[in-house]
């Protein structure tokens, strides 16, 4: 097991041990003791380590624990409160003992513990530990990204952790460029990344919609990427499933778009409309993202299936066409709305962004046709809550006018 690992075991085996003994039994010094060396171990690799708990995963820095997928003590030290843990260069054994009184405390209170009540949290307010939850702060009326009042270990609040997405989408970056260069996708990465959206995520998904703006020099396919993986973990969640689920139906949809990498980039940024010749290019990406996820793990079937049918329809319609009809999946249906919505928003070479407003009157429009209905009512009432500059649409204006200094919405638009 490696370090970040035997640290968190060694943390769970103390506190497990600590709660049967009071703190002056000989037993719970050697257990701070066992816990403490396995810190330092730790921080021989890493000074700064920082974990995340959320569900029973475990993600450490930005990158999953996978020894540790299911491990209940991170429910345990999420529920209490623990959900976001960070140590400074230098901690004291001082420091950590009191860290730990203070975590064992929780647990007995929260009844995950029972028998002898440890001492109570100390309110030194020593800063080399740091520990909290990770919900939505507010600033100026708008949501932001932080870890809520991380707690020094002696109690005492300090100041917010911002979440940023920069790293996120340069990951995405790399990950599409390494399926152009070698046609394998870098599932470790790519699992990592949307493991860190859940963080982001975690409080409420109104922390980072509005998305990722595309800047000039963006590269489209990734922040695409992002920007839908984050719009369908959040109409999961809101449609009630479960978390594995929302994983991964996050994943699939990071990695829908995976085809596009295989387009000359001459077609994708091309500003003017596309002959019927390099459309039919551009129309292959949906089987060359499948074909490529497969190669690369075949029990990637989820992502594999989202990646072929994300520009099909109800309708019938769509692309690529096979010999047969057949159901699409959940997470295909739903990945191609916000695969739309996300496309209308972003500008591209051809056009500029549609605001909100009119990106969620085409998802409206053609909602029982294009798109599944029941899903498109879901994600529509979902985004005009979660963007509050929204505006519902009279019925005048139900026309598809277009916005001000903008062409009109043509047939197939936001489909690529």
């Amino acid at each position: 097991m490696n370090a970040p690992g035997k640290f968190l075991t060694s943390l769970a085996q103390s506190l497990s041990t600590m709660m049967l003994y009071p703190r002056s039994h000989p037993t719970w010094a050697r257990a701070v003791d066992a816990a403490y060396a396995a810190l330092g171990e730790l921080q021989e690799e890493n000074k700064r380590p920082l974990f995340t708990f959320i569900g029973k995963d475990v993600i450490y820095g930005q990158a999953a624990l996978h020894e540790l997928r299911d491990w209940p003590w991170a429910e345990k030290l999420a529920e209490v409160g623990v959900q976001r843990l960070e140590f400074e260069p230098e901690v004291s054994r001082e420091d950590f003992e009191e860290f730990i009184a203070d975590v064992l405390a929780r647990l007995v209170a929260s009844g995950a513990g029972s028998g002898i009540t440890p001492a109570a949290r100390s309110a030194s307010g020593r800063q080399s530990i740091r520990f909290g939850t990770v919900t939505v702060r507010e600033d100026e009326g708008n949501a932001d990204v932080g870890a809520h009042s991380p707690t020094p270990a002696g109690g005492m609040e300090g100041t917010g952790l911002p979440f940023e997405l920069e790293e996120e989408a340069q990951a995405a970056t790399w990950i599409y460029d390494q399926v152009q260069a070698k046609d394998v996708v870098p599932l470790v990465e790519a699992d990592a990344v949307v493991r860190s959206l859940t963080v982001a995520m975690k409080g409420s998904a109104a922390m980072i919609i509005p998305l990722l703006r595309l800047k000039a020099n963006d590269p489209y396919n990734a922040i695409h990427a992002i920007n839908v993986a984050v719009l369908v973990m959040a109409l999961a969640e809101r449609m009630g499933l479960g978390n594995r689920d929302v994983h991964e139906f996050g994943m699939a949809a990071l990695l829908h778009d995976l085809g596009m990498a295989k387009v000359p980039r001459e077609l994708v940024v091309k500003p003017i409309e596309l002959t019927d010749e390099e459309r039919r290019i551009i129309e292959r990406h949906p089987v060359d993202g499948a074909r490529i996820i497969l190669m690369s793990d075949k029990r990637m079937e989820l992502a594999a299936a989202v990646a072929y049918e994300h520009h099909l329809r109800p309708d019938g319609t769509g692309y690529p066409q096979g010999l047969f009809r057949r159901p699409m999946h959940l997470a295909s249906k739903i990945t191609r709305i916000c695969s739309v919505y996300n496309a209308l928003r972003i500008p591209r070479a051809h056009r500029n962004p549609y605001p909100a407003t009119q990106a969620l009157l085409f998802i409206d429009e053609r909602a029982g046709r294009e798109f599944d209905k029941e899903i498109a009512g879901e994600f529509t009432k979902m985004m005009r809550r979660l963007e509050p500059n929204i505006r519902e649409v009279t019925r005048e204006e139900r026309l598809l006018t277009p916005a001000l200094g903008m062409a009109p919405i043509k047939p197939g638009e936001g489909e690529y």
